[in-house]
């Protein structure tokens, strides 16, 4: 068992380091203002036409750490470390990758450098929402497929070559309020939210569409983005009752909820949740179903709400601890190529090459072809759930339905 752990430390440490020199490599030459190319291990067989895969990602500056997430994905899919998925099927894959910080104009450059190469059909990202209007358009002009990471509202309406591969809003909202209602019966609904955008963007999806299932919005209540105490909004959300009765020399509060909810759904992150629970419990709000959004899914939940959060339910695109088998075959994948865990962007990212190389091997070179490639791919069985594009060209997965059992996060299958 030492050797065999041994071995595999070592593989590891070795996957890591390559990774680590590529990269390395790949900032020299970024920042030297020189095209950087990774190439898939060569077929044996005759030699085959060079396929490119343009990239453009915020590499440099406040949101690297962002563009490496979705890099590591990318390289994982294109096959960068192992036999390329395309070693046989009469093509040469290249990935060339563009840094575009932060930067709208540097973003437009890098997709205007790539649509003038032949060898590019079609590019990945971008990721930031300042940076993909005007990448879409130069996309969509020079007639490029791009698949964009990005939750820019409205980007796909840029035209038909422009999809996203990206957990929206609205995907989420109406996810878990579907599931309240179709599966939980719950009917009354009461929303707790943020007044950061995130909070009332999620707060009003889902108010809409419980509206358009026939549920019934009881309730709802703002507070203060960063604040620490909700006894105030709490008790005017459920319109608490307080009384207080002497048990010998002591004076004892109680609490009693008027407003009857089913279920509450709280659009925040999960330190936030993390000090609302526990008031929740304090006020009696009891028999009342916990609804969350992607910002629950954090092991750090259960460390600071504990038992406040058992048996809440949330929806994220993706999960990590998954048993669905191309999840299961990424995380893995990723974790003994990297050694460490993969994050969302990562999976969106690696789906999103995926699903070119598909189209690719059906289509081949031509970027109109491999468009409509794209666009009828159906039921996809990518990391992130079964993904189709719709006729707006925004990508139609399942996505993954989350409880708290037993002082775990797992999957409701």
């Amino acid at each position: 068992m030492k050797d065999r752990l041994g071995v595999r430390s070592q593989e590891l440490e070795v996957r890591s380091f390559l990774f680590c020199i590529l990269y390395s490599v790949f900032c020299i030459l970024l920042f030297s203002n020189t095209a950087f190319a990774l190439e898939a291990p060569p077929s044996t067989a005759a030699p085959a036409p060079n396929i490119r895969l343009g990239v453009i990602l915020p590499l440099s500056g406040k949101y690297a750490q962002f563009g490496e997430q979705a890099l590591k994905g990318i390289l994982l899919a294109a096959d960068i470390f192992e036999s390329s998925s395309l070693e046989g099927k009469g093509v040469n894959l290249e990935i060339i990758i563009k840094d575009t910080k932060d930067d709208p104009l540097t973003t437009e450059k890098a997709v205007e450098a790539l649509g003038a190469d032949e060898g590019v059909v079609a590019i990945i990202g971008p990721l930031l929402s300042i940076t993909a209007m005007g990448a879409a358009q130069k996309a969509q002009q020079l007639k490029i497929p791009m698949i964009a990471l990005s939750q820019r509202p409205g980007l796909t309406n840029t035209g038909d070559y422009i999809f996203r591969n990206f957990l929206s809003p609205l995907e989420q909202a109406r996810a878990i309020a579907n599931y309240a209602m179709d599966t939980l019966r719950c009917k009354k609904f009461a929303v707790l939210y943020p007044s950061s955008s995130y909070g009332i963007e999620l707060a009003n999806l889902f108010k809409e569409e419980v509206k358009k299932g026939k549920g019934e919005i009881v309730a709802d209540e703002q507070y203060r983005e960063g604040q620490t105490y909700f006894g105030k909004e709490i008790t005017k959300l459920f319109k608490v009752k307080e009384t207080e009765k002497r048990e010998g020399r002591r004076q004892i509060k109680t609490f009693e909820a008027t407003v009857a909810a089913d279920a509450l759904y709280i659009p925040d992150y999960f330190d936030t949740i993390g000090l609302i629970a526990p008031h929740l419990a304090y006020y009696n709000i009891k028999d009342v179903k916990l609804l969350g959004s992607n910002g629950w899914n954090s092991p750090k939940l259960i460390e600071l709400a504990g038992k406040y959060v058992e048996g809440a339910v949330f929806a994220d695109g993706f999960f990590r601890g998954s048993k669905r088998e191309p999840t299961l075959h990424f995380v893995n994948s990723f974790k003994n190529l990297y050694g460490i865990e993969p994050e969302i962007l990562s999976a969106q990212a690696y789906d999103a090459v995926k699903m070119i190389i598909e189209a690719i091997i059906i289509e081949r070179e031509k970027k109109q072809d491999i468009r409509d490639s794209i666009a009828n791919l159906k039921d996809f069985h990518g990391a992130t759930g079964d993904i189709t594009f719709g006729k707006d060209r925004e990508a139609i997965k399942g996505l993954f339905i989350l409880t708290v059992k037993n002082g775990k996060i797992v999957e409701i299958e």
